[in-house]
């Protein structure tokens, strides 16, 4: 389906296109504006939204408001895989081999999950809990968290920061990594619970 509909696009457009759909599958999100007019020669913002409109209208991409980078595209190509090769444990001796062959491990539900925002840290308060500045904190809002995991507070006229979470006799206590003494939240306070940490090198 997709394929058909390309071919109906001008030679630009479906040059662009080609950039989009190299970036989304190899880097993992789309290009700017400013990268695709810097890409294509094309020095005015309004020339390159007239390409993604064009290429929105066709059913090729879907662009959400408000945001620099989201370009998705609407068909994923068929023989894209799926989630990163898994190759095995690791440890200090070596590796040791999944011994399953060509084996996957599927994190496409990070992506997908509506409940999911990251973060990324711009400083080392976190430290202590092996998180430090550049990593993104990924975290999931619930209806319940459990007792001494790390969560996302936001507190009256404070800034958004981590904490450790505890219920003690029906009352949330916090406690700031790094820092002494605990402190009391309600549950409106906690944005969500840290699921995860990406790092890059």
């Amino acid at each position: 389906m997709a394929q058909t509909k390309v071919r109906k696009l001008t030679p630009r457009q479906r040059e662009i296109y080609e950039f989009l759909k190299d970036k989304i599958l190899n880097r993992g999100y789309g290009p700017t504006v400013r990268e695709i007019g810097a890409r294509f020669g094309i020095r005015s913002p309004n020339g390159v939204m007239c390409h993604l409109k064009a290429l929105e209208k066709k059913g090729l991409i879907i662009r959400e408001s408000h945001m620099s980078r989201a370009i998705q595209l609407v068909e994923w190509p068929p023989d894209r895989k799926w989630g990163v090769r898994f190759v095995g444990d690791l440890s200090a001796s070596g590796v040791k081999a999944s011994g399953r062959g060509e084996e996957r491990l599927d994190f496409s539900d990070v992506g997908n999950d509506e409940n999911l925002d990251c973060y990324r840290m711009k400083d080392n308060s976190l430290s202590d809990e092996h998180i430090v500045a550049g990593d993104f904190v990924l975290v999931r809002k619930a209806d319940s968290y459990t007792s001494g995991t790390l969560v996302l507070v936001r507190k009256r006229g404070k800034r958004p920061t981590l904490a450790r979470y505890f219920v003690e006799e029906g009352e949330i206590r916090l406690e700031y990594p790094g820092k002494k003494g605990t402190d009391t939240a309600t549950k409106n306070d906690v944005l969500g619970e840290l699921v995860g940490v990406i790092r890059r090198y």
